[in-house]
């Protein structure tokens, strides 16, 4: 009888077991501080050769470039820089795809001084250092894909508004994501590749975390992840879509520690399947009820002006969504300068917020909002107040 006994509570804890499931064991730990206030709307004339739908939006403050919203264009392969108070544009640079001065098409930019912006080709996993006249200076190829394979695979840069290419300390740092394989481990599947422009090399960092080579995520695009660099302290700091912590890798000296950043309104995040397993065709029904029903994060932005982070966190679809792009409500998670939950705040609703095409302003945080104008970029402002 006894030994019936010890068989059944085996069973029971065996089968109260989630698999494919990330908890979140820190939903109810933390005080929350935060409101937001909506500072109000801003809009940005386009010109009729550009489309508002940019894949790639960054605001410049330096000294030669303050103050500037500046956005790719993709159709005339060109950069657009505006003034962001006046909202006209203060300049714009146009790029040849061949030729001495070809940079093929541009995915994205990071912009230093007249003298120094940087663009990168993903078709020909291709950094180009230019200038205001759009020279080209010198140009670097990213081997991740001439030295991946089944035993190391790197991710191909991939660049977006929220995985954007940055400078720091004599570095360019960009970011992809990697499909779902079989042969994924811990340490072959890295997704930042750091290009040392004094040293000539590329060495690449930061591994997906445990739950991504456990579990299926359904595809490269849903298990993605987005980062911002702090450039004060050199930090580099990753969302996985799937994770409730923040990855924080140290440009300095290499060092990865995670940081909880979850949202007490996302308390688990389920695998679109728990077993890992090659899926030739995904079920496109399954797949897409599987993601607007699963809450995910996306968006890590870093405030230099108030020294915060924002985290983005989307939240199971409701029906009264389901009209819009995004069709997810979301949730604004901020953490302070040393990665301290402070709070969070539900987003407005009622507006559809292009959650991954946002920067920081002086003004605060600004979001793009998707509307029938095309003659406009639309953004809704917002400023977080932290209550002591």
């Amino acid at each position: 009888m006894k030994q019936l006994i010890f068989i059944c509570i085996i069973i029971l804890e065996f089968s109260c077991t989630d698999y494919g499931v990330v908890k979140n064991d820190h939903q109810n730990d933390y005080k929350n501080r935060c409101k937001i206030e909506f500072l109000g709307k801003k809009e940005v004339p386009a010109d009729d050769e550009t489309s508002v739908l940019s894949n790639y939006i960054q605001f410049v403050d330096t000294k030669k470039m303050p103050n500037t919203f500046a956005a790719l264009n993709e159709y005339s392969n060109s950069i657009y820089y505006y003034d962001y108070d006046s909202l006209k544009i203060r300049t714009v640079v146009h790029y040849e795809k061949e030729g001495a001065n070809g940079v093929g098409l541009i995915q994205g930019f990071c912009y230093l001084n007249p003298d120094s912006i940087f663009v990168f080709c993903e078709n020909m996993q291709t950094v180009y250092l230019t200038n205001e006249k759009a020279q080209v200076k010198w140009r670097k190829l990213i081997p991740a894909q001439a030295i991946g394979g089944p035993d190391f695979m790197p991710a191909l840069p991939y660049l977006q508004t929220t995985s954007p290419l940055k400078y720091v300390d004599n570095k360019l740092v960009m970011q992809g994501g990697n499909t779902e394989t079989l042969y994924e481990t811990a340490t072959n599947s890295p997704i930042t590749s750091i290009y040392d422009i004094e040293k000539d090399t590329v060495f690449f960092a930061n591994n997906y975390p445990e739950q991504y080579y456990k579990y299926n995520w359904g595809d490269w695009a849903y298990k993605f992840p987005y980062y911002d660099l702090n450039e004060r302290k050199k930090l580099l700091v990753i969302s996985f879509p799937q994770d409730h912590f923040l990855y924080v890798y140290s440009i300095i000296n290499g060092e990865c520690l995670k940081y909880y950043a979850g949202s007490r309104l996302i308390k688990r995040i389920n695998a679109y399947d728990e077993k890992k397993e090659f899926i030739p065709y995904l079920n496109d029904a399954r797949i897409k009820d599987w993601y607007y029903s699963n809450p995910s994060y996306r968006t890590v932005i870093y405030d230099k002006y108030r020294r915060l982070y924002y985290r983005i966190g989307l939240l199971p679809r409701e029906e009264k969504m389901k009209g819009f792009y995004n069709m997810k409500p979301s949730v604004l998670i901020v953490l302070d300068d040393g990665f301290n939950y402070l709070g969070e705040a539900l987003l407005p609703d009622d507006v559809d917020l292009w959650t991954t095409e946002c920067f920081v302003s002086k003004e605060g945080l600004n979001i793009q909002v998707l509307t029938d104008d095309e003659d406009f970029y639309t953004f809704y402002q917002f400023k977080v107040r932290i209550e002591e």
